[in-house]
């Protein structure tokens, strides 16, 4: 047995090296991973990371047990944690489920993960300024699909309706911090909707299948919403050795974020799936790098599929850049490849497909998009950073 643990005091850095460590390794069998009852701590961005590599561990090697690291009577806490639903879900089929009494659990997951379900389809506030709304392609029927995006007939391509279920969302479950920032969050939700509206149809049409169109045996999709609320200290040490600590350092940041508490408040955003990626789909023999690839799925008009989807079809990302300019920082996270886009250093300028290279993308890891010693993932994972204005009492 090879045993893997994720510690509750895990970090981004902490799980990448797990995932260095683990993901190249050929003869894992029998493989049972550890997780964590709750983290003692939560930052940006580390959602994306266990997600990544849980599920490109999977891929390659299959976990055989997944442990829960808490007693079977207080396993229902675990549900307070946003990678409990999505891991469970994408081993529900393949795997064993034990406490840390090595107790099977699996009835007592199947009610858990049905009331969660029942939850996040109606909407219910759940713990905490966060927010996950997550499909399971490999469930029966409707029993693993939100709802009002999708069903088993397609995505419900009703823009105007799912931007509306989304301000929802974050009205009434996120973004609840400070009644004074009201004016602003009626601007910003909207945009935000639609963001997301534009994220999950990607995966709807990205990340359930093959380069070849056949669909996954276990495939698992999202949104993730999370409000933070940082001091600009914290923020710059947090994250001295990532881009991160540029963007916190940007005057518009200092001159516009800052609160009279010295504090920044932000939203993260991550849509996620467990597909292939975009390199891998997108590939079309014109020996395009890898980079070039995605900066296709950044113009608009460049990744339009064969779905039956009505409206709006083939803007890519390009949508996004253009409603977070000038304010946000966006990262990719696909193949070898870790992306980003610090919209406040450099604004959205549109672009088109002979200019590729005009549209500018930064190396989150600094070694000018160098994939020959990287380890592939498994999906796609897109985390926005959203700042908020200050409140000017």
């Amino acid at each position: 047995m090879t045993e893997i643990k994720i510690n509750q005091n895990i970090s981004p850095n902490k799980i990448n090296s797990l995932f260095d460590e683990f993901i190249p390794q050929l003869n894992l069998h029998d493989i049972c991973l550890i997780i964590p009852g709750e983290l003692s701590k939560y930052r940006f961005g580390l959602l994306a990371d266990i997600l990544k590599f849980v599920i490109t561990l999977n891929s390659k090697s299959r976990i055989a047990t997944l442990k829960i690291d808490l007693d079977k009577e207080v396993i229902p806490s675990l549900y307070d944690q946003e990678y409990a639903y999505p891991i469970i879900s994408l081993l529900w089929n393949t795997s064993k489920f034990v406490d840390k009494q090595n107790q099977d659990i699996k009835d007592l997951l199947r009610l858990k993960q049905n009331e969660y379900f029942k939850k996040m389809n109606s909407l219910e506030s759940l713990k905490g300024r966060k927010y996950i709304l997550s499909n399971t392609d490999h469930l029966s029927k409707n029993n693993g699909l939100i709802k009002f995006l999708e069903n088993s007939y397609g995505f419900n391509d009703d823009e105007d309706y799912i931007v509306t279920m989304f301000k929802r969302v974050l009205s009434e479950n996120v973004l609840v911090f400070n009644q004074q920032n009201s004016t602003e969050l009626l601007d910003i939700i909207e945009d935000i909707g639609r963001i997301v509206y534009e994220l999950t149809k990607n995966t709807y049409e990205w990340g359930k299948s093959d380069a070849n169109s056949m669909e996954f045996s276990t495939s698992i999709r999202g949104a993730y919403f999370r409000f933070h609320n940082n001091s600009i200290e914290k923020l710059l040490e947090e994250f001295s050795n990532t881009p991160l600590k540029e963007f916190f350092n940007h005057s518009y940041i200092s001159e516009n974020c800052i609160n009279e508490q010295n504090r920044v408040y932000y939203l993260e955003l991550l849509v996620y799936d467990s597909g292939i990626g975009y390199i891998e789909k997108f590939k079309d023999g014109e020996n395009l790098h890898d980079i070039d690839i995605i900066k296709k799925c950044l113009i608009k008009n460049q990744t339009s599929s064969d779905s039956k989807l009505k409206s709006k079809k083939g803007l890519g990302l390009d949508r996004i850049l253009n409603i977070i300019n000038k304010k946000g920082f966006v990262r990719i996270m696909t193949d070898k490849y870790s992306i980003y886009r610090d919209l406040i250093k450099d604004n959205y300028v549109p672009t088109s497909i002979e200019e590729l290279e005009k549209l500018k993308l930064d190396d989150w890891n600094k070694s000018n998009f160098k994939g020959d010693d990287v380890n592939k993932c498994q999906g796609s994972y897109i985390s926005i950073l959203y700042p908020f204005k200050k409140v000017n009492n």
